[in-house]
């Protein structure tokens, strides 16, 4: 950034004739404002009075374009929306931690005909059925794809979640269920769900196939994980081939909550 200062003097001589001159300097500073100042100064020097004028004018650095995450090649975000969901349907639904675990996480997949288009570390979302308390359709849920890009079945017609049953005591004694949680845990296969997304691209999958991936997680948060991890060694992909380093830090409160444990025998 430059700063261009302008200075100007007279000097009334006793003639009353006048001499001026002007002098330009630019100075590199950072500045981060337009501006332009006047600074007006009278000085005595022998007797005369010296009228000097400086005018400093200063520029803003031009902006770069911010390119936005929106823009990325091929990532379909929000085909499906809570006034016009796709309805799906679901083909699996099985318990994954033990009978003595402290509270039930559920796989669960579902039927997307390629409909529902989606890349690992993105989210759906899901409106359970029924109304709340005040009369109205239940607002949509997100939950994170716990299933690769081709889906559990290998064919991209399916979408898969990780889903912990939310059940707890409140402070009046009484036994409150998480309205999605119970719904979805509670699917029969062949039941119906409304579906929306995809949303999400802040954490998918890096493109890069020697990256070292670090990841970290605890209960259902191991879900998009499992997509990476499904992606990154259990398949075969003729454009992709992972051979940087992977590190997965999941936390559980017993072995039997230990979720996908395939995933912790990779070496």
């Amino acid at each position: 950034m430059a700063m261009t200062v302008n200075a100007a003097v007279s000097l009334p001589s006793s003639k009353s004739s006048t001499l001026s001159f002007k002098n330009s300097v630019t100075v590199p500073e950072r500045i981060n404002f337009n501006k332009s100042v006047l600074y007006p100064k009278n000085v005595s020097l022998g007797g005369n009075v010296v009228s000097i004028r400086a005018q400093v004018t200063t520029e803003a650095p031009a902006k770069a374009p911010k390119i936005s995450k929106k823009d990325d090649e091929g990532i379909v975000v929000n085909k499906f929306k809570p006034k016009e969901p796709y309805i799906g349907k679901c083909l699996l639904n099985t318990k994954i931690t033990g009978d003595d675990a402290p509270g039930e996480t559920w796989h669960m997949v579902f039927s997307t005909e390629g409909e529902v288009p989606y890349r690992e570390g993105q989210s759906i979302g899901v409106i359970p059925d029924g109304i709340d308390k005040n009369g109205k359709p239940h607002k949509l849920r997100l939950y994170s794809i716990a299933s690769s890009a081709l889906g559990d079945f290998g064919n991209s017609q399916t979408v898969s979640l990780c889903v912990k049953r939310l059940v707890y005591t409140n402070e009046q004694g009484e036994i409150v269920k998480g309205v999605c949680s119970n719904f979805l845990c509670d699917l029969k296969p062949g039941a119906e769900v409304k579906i929306t997304g995809p949303v999400g691209k802040e954490m998918l999958l890096p493109k890069d196939p020697n990256a070292t991936i670090i990841m970290l997680a605890t209960g259902t948060g191991i879900a998009p994980f499992r997509s990476f991890l499904w992606k990154m060694f259990f398949e075969k992909h003729d454009d992709y081939k992972f051979n940087g380093l992977a590190w997965l830090f999941l936390g559980v409160p017993t072995s039997s909550s230990l979720l996908y444990p395939e995933a912790s025998k990779l070496s």
